[in-house]
């Protein structure tokens, strides 16, 4: 299995690269490749079964808009035709029609995702978080949110047979904090905002995503340790009296 790293000399805030590099870890058949700014991305003329994106600066996301626009409409026909995408934190966001600014104006995304952005560099949300799995309902997912900004769905567009959420927020807040659905799945293009790294702080979704990935006899990397980890954050974020915003 390969998996392409998009620009990971600047989407690599959070440490969330650690998410490709804890699959390594699970299987000595996963292979990394990376492509910088300057690159066509590889998954548009080479067999890459996972294409990840993780978390920028925000003058980084128009660096990356620039860079993959050329390529608009061959991303978008991957997408579609079942290409396995990640993006964690405010990579969609490049995807999406729009990321407004504090001043009203707007920076033009990609175009590809029915999604837009609105930031507040004034205010950083911080967030533990704690929800479920939402194609099963049952398991448990914890993370981080870390933004200055929240996504909402174009007028006429939002949850459906199509974009699916990926979560759902038993503490904390949604894909914004008007709901409490937290990221989508469209096709094979799974978006979320928690941080963590997601993979490494929880086993159990692992091990579903890799079942989606086709290594369904994978055995996520250090199991035990990361199982009791992801005990105690369960049982830590349940408390009632623990903070959950900072």
């Amino acid at each position: 299995m390969k998996i392409e790293i998009l620009f990971p000399e600047i989407c690599n805030l959070y440490a969330d690269l650690q998410n490709i590099e804890y699959l390594r870890r699970c299987s000595p058949d996963i292979e990394v490749v990376t492509t910088d700014l300057h690159s066509a991305p590889k998954f548009l003329s080479e067999d890459i079964k996972l294409v990840y994106i993780g978390t920028t600066t925000e003058k980084g996301q128009e660096l990356v808009i620039n860079s993959l626009k050329p390529y608009t409409g061959d991303i978008r026909s991957a997408i579609e035709n079942g290409q396995f995408f990640l993006m964690t934190g405010n990579a969609s966001e490049m995807f999406g029609q729009f990321i407004r600014c504090d001043d009203g104006s707007e920076i033009k995304g990609l175009g590809i995702l029915p999604t837009y952005a609105v930031r507040n560099m004034m205010h950083r949300y911080n967030s533990l978080w704690i929800g479920q799995y939402s194609e099963d309902g049952k398991t448990d997912v914890v993370g981080f949110k870390s933004q200055f900004t929240q996504c909402f769905f174009m007028e006429g567009s939002g949850y459906n047979d199509s974009y699916k959420p990926l979560f759902k927020a038993e503490r904390g807040d949604g894909l914004n904090p008007s709901i409490k659905e937290e990221g989508f799945r469209y096709k094979n293009l799974f978006m979320t905002y928690l941080l963590g790294p997601l993979f490494i702080v929880n086993p159990l979704f692992t091990r579903i995503m890799l079942e989606i990935l086709g290594a369904a006899e994978t055995t996520p990397a250090y199991e035990e340790a990361s199982m009791a980890s992801f005990l105690k954050r369960c049982k830590e974020f349940r408390e009632p009296n623990r903070g959950f915003t900072y």
